[in-house]
């Protein structure tokens, strides 16, 4: 479907979208959905142990990209420096803004729905990119969140020996109403036809894992430069090509983080914020840049 998304045609319609089910629900049931019980905490500890496994042990890290890349889902391995500025720059300055406008939308409400993300699933918010994370917090990630086309996770996924297969499992039981975090998940998805959706599109993957990422539809957001993130980070390829053109260091990924940690925090309060809104066209893949920014 094509559009731009104006006061007429919102990024929910170009993208087909259906208001939330959970809307006009009580703020507190809506705190209440996603608290659970041992089960659902237990899930937590043991995704969290899992994202702290990948964060203070770089190989694993390395071992998962080496494997994306014997398979041929991506060309390069980037190090670590590289893959932590190219997550500053994919979620902050391209998925945040983006999912601001899409909340917008949809009237979700930004900083309280964010803060029921972080309850339902902490791990899935404290990593940037996705690949420090354990195989079910990336699943639960994917069932938690609207994604136009959720390749970027179903590669990432493969990094595991049953990863797409658990996928396939946990997303016909969402659409069953059977899944062990069904009150949560079924209370925070932005798209009510998504985890249908969701199903056909693991079942594709399954079927081709090699299929490209769905383009981008045309004047989804008036940036051309926002246009370029979103579409040079649509799938793991883009996000680690990109990551390994980046001229960077260890200390330029902590300052990196430092700042997006300021401007979350005090900077955000001040109204002063530090660092590039842009992404670095240099570092872009040349036809994505041309898809956007034409000369």
């Amino acid at each position: 479907m094509q559009g731009r998304a104006t006061t007429n045609t919102s990024m929910a319609e170009i993208q087909q979208a259906t208001p939330p089910p959970w809307l006009g629900r009580s703020r507190w049931r809506l705190l209440a959905d996603v608290v659970g019980g041992w089960r659902q905490l237990r899930d937590r500890v043991v995704q969290i142990g899992g994202l702290l496994a990948g964060l203070f042990r770089p190989p694993l890290v390395r071992s998962r990209l080496q494997r994306l890349r014997a398979l041929g889902h991506i060309d390069v391995v980037p190090s670590i420096a590289q893959l932590l500025v190219a997550a500053r720059d994919q979620m902050m300055i391209g998925a945040t803004e983006e999912t601001k406008i899409f909340y917008q939308t949809q009237r979700i409400p930004w900083v309280f729905h964010n803060v029921r993300r972080f309850l339902s699933g902490p791990a899935t918010m404290l990593d940037p990119v996705g690949l420090f994370s354990p195989r079910d917090a990336l699943i639960h990630h994917v069932l938690q969140t609207f994604h136009r086309h959720p390749v970027y996770d179903l590669v990432l996924l493969r990094a595991f020996p049953d990863g797409v297969e658990e996928m396939q499992r946990q997303a016909e039981q969402i659409a069953a109403g059977t899944h062990p975090h069904q009150r949560a998940l079924g209370s925070l998805i932005e798209d009510g036809s998504y985890h249908q959706r969701l199903v056909r599109d693991v079942q594709a993957f399954l079927a081709d894992p090699y299929q490209p990422p769905r383009p981008l539809p045309p004047g989804l957001v008036p940036d051309p430069h926002l246009m370029l993130a979103m579409d040079q980070f649509k799938d793991l390829r883009g996000y680690t090509s990109y990551a390994a053109r980046l001229p960077v260091g260890p200390l330029d990924a902590l300052v990196a983080w430092l700042t997006v940690a300021w401007n979350e925090t005090l900077g955000g309060l001040f109204r002063r914020r530090l660092g590039p809104t842009r992404v670095r066209v240099e570092c872009c893949d040349r036809d994505v840049v041309a898809r956007h920014l034409p000369s």
